[in-house]
């Protein structure tokens, strides 16, 4: 038993090592409730500098019923906005991902499928990102900053991008639009953290959550641009809150005419939202 001891205790140690590479890091998800900006080395980041900007960002698009709405209800308000696209959406709408960049919007990657990290191998993670940077990619966008599915960064979601040369963003005020359909109790959650360099997290799409879940988002925007005004802040996309550089090679917005299909998806439901 003593011999025994002595083996697997190296075998429990390296054990407990894998294992706090891997978990350890999602502690970064409490980031939003500390004063911190980021961790150096663009490892992760919950707000930009302390100027006077804000990001609004969007999750889990893009979407024919969503994305276009919210565009609509951004250009309506004169903000504009940076939008965590999944990759499987980005293959099966490639067009809306064009629309987000044409309208001046920033466009970034979300993960290639929209699924816990923490069970998954450092394989599983790096493959589902690198499939997500290039379904990006066949659109003309090169991402620059990820955010890890359920802002879920285990050890290997934050390996993976660092990997990749992509910066992981969370965020440091959320409207829990999943939780209820009152937009108000989402405008209050995020004017209450609203701050020079906040992150703010919002979702344009429902396919990853409960239905409506981005009417309830979009319907929470006219007070959040209120509060933004009001505080002197500016509605800016993330690469421009913390001074991130055009990416090089492939354009940051395709210059490509948008396909005149764009323009009808998602009309009907984007007009019925706003009311």
């Amino acid at each position: 038993m003593a011999i025994l001891g002595r083996c697997l205790g190296p075998v429990a140690v390296a054990a407990g090592a894998v294992a706090a590479a891997q978990f350890v890091p999602a502690t970064v998800a409490l980031g939003q409730w500390a004063p911190v900006r980021a961790l150096p080395g663009g490892i992760c980041r919950w707000r930009g500098p302390a100027g006077s900007g804000i990001a609004l960002t969007f999750d889990d698009g893009p979407h024919p019923d969503g994305t276009p709405a919210v565009l609509d209800r951004l250009e309506a308000l004169g903000l504009r906005g940076t939008f965590f696209v999944v990759g499987s959406q980005v293959e099966r709408w490639p067009e809306l991902v064009e629309e987000v960049a044409r309208r001046g919007h920033q466009v970034e990657t979300h993960g290639y499928r929209h699924e816990h990290h923490l069970w998954r191998t450092p394989r599983w993670v790096m493959a589902d990102l690198r499939a997500a940077v290039g379904s990006l990619e066949r659109c003309g966008v090169r991402p620059r900053f990820y955010r890890p599915s359920f802002g879920q960064a285990a050890g290997s979601s934050l390996a993976a991008a660092r990997f990749l040369g992509l910066r992981t963003v969370l965020w440091s005020a959320w409207g829990r639009e999943w939780t209820t359909t009152d937009h108000q109790a989402v405008a209050t959650r995020i004017v209450r953290r609203l701050e020079p360099g906040a992150v703010v997290v919002l979702h344009d799409s429902d396919a990853f959550g409960p239905a409506g879940m981005w009417r309830t988002a979009l319907r929470a925007l006219d007070a959040v641009a209120a509060a933004v005004d009001e505080a002197g802040l500016r509605a800016v996309t993330l690469a421009e809150l913390v001074g991130v550089p055009p990416a090089p090679g492939l354009p940051d917005q395709p210059s490509r005419p948008l396909p005149s299909k764009v323009a009808a998806l998602g009309r009907p439901a984007a007009n019925g939202a706003a009311r």
